[in-house]
């Protein structure tokens, strides 16, 4: 190898490390680096707590919005986080009806264009589900803890 490409690879391994580094050490991300927040971090509470989308017929049952082809084109791991954003800034509170707004909107175009066989909405309604972490997970469906957020209504 010649000590100009030497030098040069020498030189990319040095900006790769040096840019992960620097993330690592200021616990942020930009792409391609990173500081890995799925493992740079230990759970330690004692619950969990996440976002939940119900839908709610004519007849005033209520189930959860849980499968991706409900919400098409956001999903599960995503837009509960986008929606915390929103719940967690008071500012944007008038942000979140239009958010939830533009979910149901779609819910029902999905449905018209045979893309789910989901009920007719009379409602759509953010909660704030917390569970007590269970090592068997057995508690998966039952939530310890539900926090009425907001409703939308087509």
């Amino acid at each position: 190898m010649t000590p100009l490409r030497r030098g040069f690879l020498s030189l990319v391994c040095a900006g790769l490390i040096g840019g992960s580094v620097s993330d690592i050490v200021r616990d942020e991300e930009h792409w391609p680096f990173s500081q890995y927040p799925m493992f740079s971090g230990v759970w330690r509470s004692p619950t969990f707590t996440w976002l939940r989308l119900f839908g709610v017929t004519a007849s005033g049952e209520e189930f959860p919005l849980d499968a991706n082809r409900y919400i098409v084109p956001f999903d599960q791991s995503r837009l509960p986080k986008a929606l915390r954003q929103v719940t967690q800034d008071p500012t944007r509170a008038p942000r979140l009806h239009e958010a939830l707004y533009g979910i149901l909107s779609r819910y029902e175009k999905l449905a018209r264009d045979g893309r789910h066989d989901g009920p007719a909405l009379a409602a759509l309604r953010l909660y704030d589900l917390e569970w007590r972490i269970d090592a068997e997970a057995g508690n998966v469906d039952r939530p310890d803890r539900r926090r009425f957020i907001a409703e939308v209504r087509p």
